[in-house]
């Protein structure tokens, strides 16, 4: 049996609209605001490509429908990228400028050489793009917070297999050109609308799932435009900026300031070993906890998926280690209140401006250093880091 490009573009169009639309309302009954957001623009971008080659393959629009699918096409990649470095609370706004300019060349390269390519035209510039995109989509799922998750590898898999599809595409193109057997056989439009298939199914699972993992973990992703979540705890990045701000002020009064870092140990395999909702529960009483038992004028936040942090006056460093103890033992107590009835590895991390100074990134660094060994050594609970402390 032959494929003709038509029959397989409208195989390849309802393929993925339907997985397309399936995912985009689904962000929108949500309310996602996170990266799933950014994902179904991603996936409406391949929607919108599709109708674009639709109309090509039909005879309509000529080469300004390839150059506009081939322009919606690059923001495909583009978008996963963006929404990638938001899972990871990294910046969006630089990368996203990149992938609009991107997207504009992609478009004015397939209008300048449409008189000598025809419907091929710009697609170097295309698949150039694609390949630059969809490797710094696989780098940037490998980056924490994402490459602790293995469905974040299932997806650097994915994005590094398109990759390397449009890869050997472009090389075969620019050697062998679009005519020859070789390429128009194996790496033709026929195939990469089937590669498209697959890789757009494979794609909306894994982003799903990575979707729901984020908010299992957070379950109290309905953010409030300042950064806060329900539950009162600040984003990291929330948390960051308004932790630089108490220090900075509390710098020119001389005033003690502690940050106390709470780090889970075992959530990964808890949720494996007894399940989400498990896990669930235990971070959900640590947040509580830490809330609860961190001063009322102190702020509570995010600091990875497995650590929380808390900034607070502590007039000396005796004073924030007994916050540090205070806090654990509310820990321990909500635990033990607890449905799951497990009790993960819980360890506090305390820094105190009167040993470490008024730099935040070293009271972040030494608190977190602290917490890890105290997680990590048996028998402790809380741990201060200053320069001559051992306990």
């Amino acid at each position: 049996m032959t494929l003709d490009l038509f029959s397989v573009t409208v195989m390849a169009a309802i393929v993925a609209s339907v997985a397309s639309v399936t995912f985009i309302l689904d962000t929108v009954f949500r309310r996602d605001s996170g990266p799933g957001r950014l994902w179904a623009v991603a996936f409406f971008c391949g929607l919108s490509t599709t109708v674009a080659y639709m109309a090509w393959s039909s005879g309509v629009g000529g080469f300004v429908s390839v150059a506009v699918g081939n322009s919606l096409f690059v923001l495909v990649p583009g978008f996963v990228w963006l929404g990638a470095r938001r899972f990871n609370d990294r910046s969006v706004p630089p990368a996203l400028a990149l992938v609009v300019v991107l997207s504009i060349a992609t478009f004015a390269a397939a209008i300048i050489q449409a008189d000598e390519w025809g419907s091929w035209g710009g697609w170097t510039t295309m698949a150039a793009c694609l390949v630059a995109l969809f490797v710094a989509g696989a780098i940037e799922t490998l980056r924490p917070q994402l490459g602790f998750i293995r469905s974040g590898w299932a997806l650097a898999a994915v994005l590094l297999f398109a990759a390397l599809f449009y890869a050997v595409r472009l090389v075969l193109f620019l050697v062998a050109g679009p005519t020859s057997d070789l390429f128009s056989r194996w790496f033709g439009s026929i195939s990469a609308n089937i590669v498209t298939v697959v890789l757009t199914v494979v794609a909306a699972i894994v982003t799903s799932v990575l979707r729901s993992h984020r908010t299992s973990e957070q379950r109290y992703e309905w953010l409030t435009e300042g950064g806060v979540a329900s539950d009162g705890v600040m984003l990291a990045r929330t948390f960051a900026a308004a932790s630089a701000d108490i220090v900075e002020r509390a710098s020119w009064r001389s005033e003690g300031v502690a940050i106390i870092v709470i780090r889970v140990e075992g959530l990964a395999e808890i949720r494996t070993a007894f399940g989400q909702e498990a896990a669930d529960d235990i971070s959900g009483a640590c947040r509580q906890a830490v809330r609860r038992y961190a001063p009322a004028s102190a702020i509570v936040g995010e600091d990875d998926e497995h650590r929380l942090a808390v900034c607070a006056l502590a007039p000396t460093a005796a004073d924030a280690r007994r916050l540090g103890a205070m806090i654990y033992r509310g820990c321990m107590e909500e635990l033990a209140r607890a449905d799951s009835g497990l009790f993960p590895v819980v360890g506090v991390g305390v820094a105190s401006t009167s040993d470490l100074g008024y730099a935040l990134g070293r009271l972040l660094g030494g608190a977190r250093a602290a917490a890890r060994r105290a997680a990590t050594t048996p028998g402790a609970s809380v741990l201060v880091d200053a320069p001559t402390a051992t306990s």
